[in-house]
This record gives C-alpha cells, structure tokens and sequence, in this order.
C-alpha cells in the first residue's frame, strides 16, 4: 500500500475504527475517552520524505510518541487513507471543513491541532460514515485536487 504513494508532499486524511473502548492520555492534551466507532485524522506531510513517510510513521504504531495520533494509534484500525499530492497545505481548511460534517464529533479538543487555530484534526461517529457525503464535503470546497484513496490491508 504505502509503496504505490510518492515521496512528494501533501494533505492526508486517515479513516480509522475503533472496536473497544478505550481511556488514552494524549500527551499533555489531556485524556480522551475512545469509544467504538469511526474516527478521522487530517495531516499534511512537507518534510523530508513526504506523504510516503509520515504515512509510513502513522500506518505504523509507535514506539516513542511523537504526534498526537501516536497515543491513540495502538487503539484503532486503520480503514483508509484518503491523500493528495499538491504544495498546498489543505489540512486547516479540510479539518475545517470535516467539523461542518452532519454526525461527526470532535472526542477530544485540539488533538492534532497545537499548531494551528483549528478546534480539532481528529473527528469521531459512532456510526457507519457516509465516505460519499464526506468526500462530496471536500469536493464542494475544491480542497481535493487529485484525490486518491488507498484501502488498508
């Protein structure tokens, strides 16, 4: 799967599940209680290596947490990753965007977004998304040029 995505940069949204529930301290941010469900997380990746790389690092779990993805990856499964290669950053605008999303939460505020003004990066449904109404959300609002969606095996 991640061998097929290019080392270029770009915008990322992962589509994870969530089968137990679970209570996670997340840094500093605080605690989160996950419960079962969906979840998403919106990155982008312009350092070195790419959207190849950092997906690499969140297909993965980690050992020495780094992101706040990193503390909640061991508990969820992850379904999807939906990207694009562009030099624009689209991350702010399709978190944005995802927290305008009928049926969507936001579990814990600020996860994934310490360095921005956004409420949140990461969005949680209990039930069974609607991917079609999501990537028409994002499609409406031209913020996913060159869309590509890679199932996880």
């Amino acid at each position: 799967m991640l061998d097929e995505i290019s080392r270029q940069p770009g915008t990322y949204l992962l589509h994870f599940y969530s089968d137990r529930p679970a209570s996670i301290t997340v840094g500093r941010l605080g605690s989160l209680a996950l419960t079962t469900g969906y979840y998403f997380y919106v990155g982008s990746a312009f350092g070195p290596g790419g959207l190849r790389a950092r997906l690499r690092h969140h297909y993965g779990i980690s050992q020495k947490p780094h992101w706040h993805l990193d503390y909640i990856r061991p508990s969820l499964k992850l379904q999807q990753v939906w990207y694009s290669h562009d030099a624009v950053r689209y991350e702010h605008e399709w978190a944005t965007i995802l927290h305008e999303v009928s049926g969507l939460q936001i579990p814990l505020v600020g996860l994934g977004a310490s360095d921005c003004r956004c409420c949140s990066h990461f969005f949680y449904t209990r039930a069974r998304p609607d991917l079609s109404s999501i990537l028409k959300a994002l499609k409406k609002n031209n913020k996913m040029l060159n869309l590509s969606i890679v199932e996880s095996s």
